[in-house]
Parts: structure tokens; C-alpha cells; sequence
């Protein structure tokens, strides 16, 4: 938290690099900067590392004019409120629907960082009017991962893209904590106000972790040490979607018939004025930089008379990118997903999805780690669903007429035809036959019930 009339206190010595001079650039240090934020802290959050409000034209290129390999992607599905007190570091990752809330506080990301689908990072949920004014500080080489809270004040990681990758899993909520560099909080997670979970320590999947004890004791159930599988599989998933980010960025600004940037330098070659129908809705992904499926990849709907066909729908209600297959009508798919839907196969892996029944908001279908995943005939999810694939080589399957619950996250599984999933359930590389009722909040693991999410 910082004060109003003076320059904030750290929580953490880990986030102060040394200091560089102000950015003088007008689009950045003009505007309607928040007056709780005095002029010694803004020059440290747009210096200690050097980074740049979420404001136009910083978006969804940051900063302004950068190449691809040097820039932040923010998808422009992305909710900013407050843009002049969220300041993001270049070269970092911002998915789809995310929120980045700074009203009555701070947001400050490094860079090297991915905040992915449907993240929701609030520096003052209780906005809170007195001396201190909360900041959310998340630091360079941190996952935060779909559909995960973050609450003010909280510090998350280091800014120092040196440091250990730093974890948020899928549902996990950061409520007013420290997440040291090198920590990894797993899906569905909690971690309460004061707490710091210590580098080294991954708080187990559904954890209701409340003291620093709990945190930092692996004999008190709630957290176990971080492997080095861990922390290399998570160093491949921050570089993955640092390189998508790269191809967004190129899909946006590689329309050489639009014309070079006005205010961009001549030497900065492939910069040109943007064009933000390539980056909106049902839409290709990236093909290189990145180094998954080839450009021009689209999702597929049925066509009247062609069969599945790629569609570009920019008025597309759903964030829907790569190498996803629905045989439902395009149409019929957009009357059918809540708000804030993300249904994204861009990191080259296959998602086939039969029809949806109805979905609500915030629900985000991936597959990120290299496996298939397919959803059969009318599927329901509730608010908040994450439904993500496997491990390369692996296929995970939702049979027919299958209903998860509000805020269940289910990862490399297989449910068969008729089969409901509780609300805030966690299912991780298990099986269930077709009719099987999970109950709500239980977390099975390999097939077998491990618990129950405690938060």
C-alpha cells in the first residue's frame, strides 16, 4: 500500500530494482493520473521497472509503437478501469477478459509476465478511502492463470525476469497477500489477508491457507515443496504465452496496406497503424513468431454447403482463436455463451466442441499443455468454469449432455455422457463414467478424491 501524501512503503525488497530517468514522452506522463498518487511514487511505478499506463494509444500494443518482440499484447477484450493507475512493464502477455481494476489504487505488472483469460486483479475491492492506498504489485516471469482473483494489497512475485517463475493456478484467489518469487499456489487456492506463501512452497489445490504457519509448514497439510517439474513445465507455459503475445501483436500491426504509424520512427520497420478486425471474436491465430500451428488458422463452424469452413467473425460474442471445431452454427453458439466466453486452441492443440446448451460468464475452455480436448452435444457450464486439456498426447473427452458447476475447474479429464460436476470441483487427469455426479467442492486427482476445496 502507499500513501497519499508520500512515497509508498515496499512490502518486499525484491521489487526495487534501481532506479532509471522518467519517461518524458507526453502519451505517457500527460493525462488524468489519479491525484492520491504523488509525483515521487508515479515516477517509481513508471520507472522501478520502467513501465506504462493502459491507456490509448497504449493498447493493445504497449508501449505505443514497440515491435512485436519488445511489446506487451493486450487483447482488447481486456476490462481496464482506472488505466492511468494500471502501469504494465513491456513484453508481457494479457488475455482475454481479463479485468485490471485500479480504482482508488495501484496495478503495477513487470514484465515477462502472462495474465491470462478471464483474470480478475482488484487494488481496492473495498474501496477504501483512507491514507493508505492498496496496490496490486505482480512481478516479472509470474503465471497468473484462467480465471484467478487477485485482491489488493497483494505482491506477487519479483520484478526481476531473472527470478524464479512465480504460480497462480486456474480459480485461485489472492486475497490482501504476498506470493514470494518462486511460489505456486495451485487451482481453486486460497490465500488470505497478511499471508506470505515463502519461495519453494506450493500451496496445495483447494487450500484455505489463513497464516504464514499454514504457508510455510508442509506438516500442517496445506502446502508441499516446488519441484523443479514444477517450475520447468511453468518456465514453458510463461514462454508460450509471451510468444503468442508476439503473434498478436504482429496480426495487429502487420497491415503494411494501412500505412506506417504516425509518431513511429522510420527505422522501426513492420509498424504500421494497427487494424483490430484480426484480433476481435472468431478469429485467426498467430502463425510465426510463434512456434505452433501455421498462420490463417481459424475456428470452424458448418457451412451450409462446404461442411466445417474457418470463420472470421469479428462480432463474435466469445474470444475464439486456432484450431477449434464446433459443428453447431455459428449463430446458434453465439445465442447459446454468456459474456466473456473464451474458447481459445491457439497454442496448437485441438479443440472439437459438439454444440453448447448454454454456458454462463467468465468460462474459458483451453488447451495449453499439448493434449486434445472435445466436449460432446449440449454442454452446460456455470459462471467462471475452467475447462482445460491434458499433457501432450493425451486426449481428454465431455461426453454428451455433461453440466459443470459455477466456478469448477476441470483439467486433463474425461467425463462421460450425462455426467454433472459440482460447482468449485476440481477434477485433475481423472476418469469418471458416463452418469457420475461429482460433488460440489471435491478435488480428485489421478481418479482418486484427495478432498474437498476448504476456501
Amino acid at each position: 500500500m502507499l500513501k497519499r501524501s508520500q512515497p509508498s512503503k515496499r512490502r518486499s525488497q525484491a521489487l526495487l530494482p534501481g532506479a532509471e530517468g522518467l519517461e518524458a514522452r507526453r502519451l505517457l506522463t500527460s493525462g488524468n493520473w489519479p491525484t492520491y498518487i504523488s509525483s515521487a511514487e508515479l515516477k517509481s511505478l513508471l520507472n522501478q521497472p520502467v513501465g506504462y499506463p493502459v491507456v490509448r494509444p497504449n493498447t493493445p500494443v504497449l508501449p505505443y509503437g514497440y515491435t512485436a518482440a519488445a511489446a506487451t499484447y493486450i487483447d482488447p477484450s481486456v476490462g481496464v478501469t482506472n488505466g492511468y493507475a494500471v502501469i504494465v512493464s513491456a513484453r508481457s502477455f494479457i488475455g482475454p477478459y481479463a479485468k485490471l481494476n485500479a480504482s482508488d489504487g495501484v496495478v503495477k505488472i513487470g514484465g515477462g509476465t502472462a495474465i491470462l483469460d478471464n483474470v480478475a486483479i482488484t487494488a481496492n475491492p473495498t474501496h477504501s478511502k483512507g491514507s493508505d492506498v492498496p496496490e496490486v504489485r505482480i512481478g516479472s516471469q509470474v503465471e497468473i492463470s484462467y480465471g484467478a482473483t487477485v485482491n489488493g494489497p497483494a505482491v506477487i512475485g519479483a520484478y526481476d525476469e531473472a527470478s524464479k517463475p512465480t504460480y497462480i493456478g486456474p480459480g485461485a484467489v489472492i486475497d490482501g497477500a504476498a506470493i514470494a518469487p518462486g511460489a505456486f499456489v495451485s487451482a481453486l487456492a486460497r490465500v488470505g489477508p497478511g499471508v506470505t506463501v515463502p519461495a519453494g512452497m506450493k500451496v496445495l489445490a483447494g487450500a484455505n491457507v489463513t497464516t504464514d504457519a499454514e504457508a510455510s509448514d508442509p506438516a500442517l497439510g496445506k502446502v508441499t515443496p516446488v519441484t523443479a517439474a514444477d517450475l520447468s513445465d511453468l518456465g514453458k507455459t510463461i514462454t508460450a504465452n509471451l510468444q503468442l503475445g508476439v503473434g498478436y501483436i504482429t496480426l495487429y500491426q502487420g497491415q503494411s496496406a494501412t500505412g506506417v504509424s504516425p509518431g513511429v520512427p522510420t527505422t522501426r520497420t513492420g509498424i504500421f497503424n494497427g487494424n483490430l478486425s484480426t484480433i476481435l471474436g472468431s478469429n485467426s491465430q498467430p502463425g510465426p513468431a510463434t512456434t505452433f500451428l501455421p498462420a490463417g488458422t481459424a475456428p470452424k463452424f458448418p457451412s451450409p454447403h462446404r461442411g466445417q469452413v474457418p470463420a472470421a467473425l469479428t462480432s463474435f460474442p466469445a474470444r475464439a482463436t486456432g484450431n477449434a471445431s464446433i459443428t453447431q452454427r455459428a449463430h446458434q453458439v453465439a445465442s447459446s455463451v454468456g459474456r466473456r466466453n473464451a474458447i481459445r486452441a491457439d497454442q496448437g492443440q485441438s479443440i472439437t466442441i459438439g454444440s453448447i446448451a448454454q454456458t454462463a460468464n467468465s468460462v474459458t475452455i483451453n488447451a495449453p499443455n499439448g493434449g486434445a480436448l472435445a466436449i460432446g452435444q449440449r454442454f452446460v457450464a456455470g459462471p467462471g468454469v475452467v475447462i482445460l486439456d491434458g499433457a501432450s498426447g493425451t486426449r481428454s473427452v465431455l461426453g454428451d449432455d455433461v453440466t459443470v458447476g459455477g466456478g469448477a475447474v476441470v483439467q486433463g479429464s474425461s467425463l462421460g455422457a450425462g455426467s454433472t460436476v459440482g460447482p468449485m470441483a476440481y477434477l485433475l487427469n481423472s476418469t469418471f463414467p458416463a452418469g457420475t455426479n461429482i460433488p460440489a467442492g471435491a478435488i480428485y486427482v489421478n481418479n482418486a478424491l484427495v478432498g474437498f476445496v476448504s476456501r
